[in-house]
């Protein structure tokens, strides 16, 4: 676990999506400063439709003290069962590019994955960022290749096989902290219409539509990230 420590009393803790690392966050890291900051390794992923559960409690055991939570993909699974399980913890919760419903098309792609004929890193790349930041390949792209390029096949199948069967629809809406959900409208998976949907049953959550984003575009513009995060931690609990 990477630390940043600053002031002890609030601590922001940004969760990573899978196959990825906690480094996916670096850049973004750089521009957030004057608080305590944290970022969990979260790529040992258990093989158990609870994985998010069990992630999320080795995050609340590891991380002391009242937390705002930041959660991208995967991590933002994580980030949904850590708010529900501990509620007096959690100051705000932000959520970009996930979902709260089962998406059971990962479920065939895990058990490929397992046996050795998953997704290419290009096709990978290809669903995670826009054509032109492709052509760019800036460091969040080339952080995405190298992640992607060394990644645990066991840990991203067991990752996929828990978001093809996580459910919380039932009760992300008992969720009572400032919420604010981040959707890309070019998202295949975490779709404006899925996010949008967990916004209207989160009372007071706030809905952050980037209709020229693709799922991980956030990552490059890590400047315009940081400063949304910002926005989102500052709301008032």
């Amino acid at each position: 676990m990477a630390h940043h420590d600053r002031n002890p009393d609030r601590t922001l803790v940004l969760l990573h999506g899978a196959p990825l690392t906690p480094e996916i966050w670096s850049e973004t890291v750089d521009f957030l400063g004057g608080r305590p900051l944290v970022t969990p390794d979260c790529t040992d992923v258990p093989n158990s439709r609870d994985a998010q559960t069990i992630l999320a409690e080795r995050v609340a055991a590891e991380v002391d003290g009242d937390l705002d939570l930041v959660g991208h993909s995967f991590g933002g699974q994580i980030a949904i069962d850590l708010a529900l399980t501990h509620p007096d913890r959690v100051r705000t919760l932000t959520l970009l590019c996930t979902r709260d419903t089962p998406f059971a098309a990962f479920g065939p792609v895990a058990t490929q994955i397992r046996a050795g004929s998953g997704p290419s890193i290009v096709g990978s790349l290809a669903r995670w960022f826009t054509p032109d930041e492709l052509i760019a390949d800036g460091p969040a792209v080339r952080a995405a290749r190298e992640q992607l390029s060394s990644a645990d096949p066991e840990h991203w199948a067991a990752a996929l096989a828990a978001i093809a069967t996580y459910d919380r629809w039932s009760r992300a809406g008992s969720l009572t902290m400032p919420v604010t959900l981040v959707a890309a409208g070019k998202d295949g998976v975490s779709t404006p219409e899925v996010m949008g949907d967990l916004a209207r049953r989160i009372r007071g959550a706030v809905f952050d539509l980037h209709a020229e984003w693709s799922h991980m575009s956030a990552f490059t513009e890590p400047e315009s990230l940081a400063r949304l995060i910002d926005q989102a931690t500052d709301r008032d609990p």
